[in-house]
């Protein structure tokens, strides 16, 4: 069971009474869940899937004694931005974590149909704001409350393979990073927690192969690292603020070449086959 004192003492004052967590079912999300819900915070979970979010909340209340409420949603439905109004109304959310957007359907652009490019941004760019502006809203009133978006290293570089999921995920961290500027003279902490390779259902579905000396981070850990870091910093790299700093001194042609040879190696794709024209 995760232990409550790894958050602030004033954690809960300052995030509470309730957290949304969308993509909240399984893997990183519900390992935030966990964490929060050992720190007294009540929870909205929201995912695709009815029956893991159901399993999901049983399992928290089993050892939390907290209020947990799920909500069934397409976070690319075209309907986003009004449903995302009516939730947000809904509750008293002191904390928001947008963690949804893993890399599915991996392989060159060209290759795959444009609908499933323009779904990545609607997950990792439209939904984002359509949550945040009244999340952030609300928080602005009340001069206190938090919002995380979760990115991937990914978003550091362009990459073959991944190019739309990369572009996303870049996104989120410079929408992070202007938020935070904006939203600090209000009393209120955004962040972007951007994760490198980590172990959780989806990544395991996505078809993602096992590499000799490659070690995915724990979900659980992951989420622990970026709550602590609320509050301190608009971006926090779990790969540490070194190997970050390392990327960016790159040439980010290499940067790209280097993504793209390991985007290929993670999912089993004969890099040296011709591409088709």
């Amino acid at each position: 069971m995760t232990d409550p004192q790894s958050l602030a003492p004033d954690f809960a004052r300052r995030y509470g009474p309730r957290a949304l967590i969308l993509g909240g079912s399984e893997g990183i999300g519900l390992a935030f869940a966990e964490r929060l819900a050992a720190a007294g915070l009540d929870l909205t979970l929201i995912a695709r899937s009815g029956e893991k979010l159901e399993a999901a909340a049983n399992s928290i209340t089993a050892s939390h004694a907290i209020d947990v409420q799920t909500l069934v949603l397409d976070l690319t439905g075209r309907d986003v931005e009004e449903r995302a109004a009516e939730i947000v109304a809904a509750q008293d959310y002191g904390l928001v974590i947008y963690n949804a957007g893993a890399t599915h359907g991996v392989g060159l652009f060209l290759e795959q149909p444009a609908d499933r490019a323009l779904n990545l941004v609607r997950l990792n760019c439209a939904t984002p704001l359509a949550f945040a502006h009244p999340a952030l809203s609300a928080m602005r009133r009340r001069g206190r409350g938090g919002l995380i978006l979760i990115s991937s290293m990914s978003g550091m570089a362009g990459s073959g393979y991944v190019a739309a999921y990369a572009a996303s995920k870049c996104f989120e961290i410079v929408l992070a990073e202007g938020l935070h500027w904006e939203m600090a003279r209000e009393g209120v902490d955004v962040m972007c927690a951007v994760a490198t390779l980590t172990d959780t259902p989806a990544m395991r579905r996505s078809g993602m192969v096992e590499i000799d000396g490659l070690v995915p981070m724990e979900a659980d850990a992951f989420a622990g690292g970026a709550l602590d870091a609320l509050g301190s910093a608009p971006i926090w790299y779990a790969v540490g603020e070194a190997a970050a700093d390392a990327m960016r001194g790159n040439r980010r042609t290499a940067n790209t070449a280097n993504a793209s040879r390991m985007s290929a190696q993670l999912w089993g794709i004969d890099a040296e086959r011709p591409i088709q024209g």
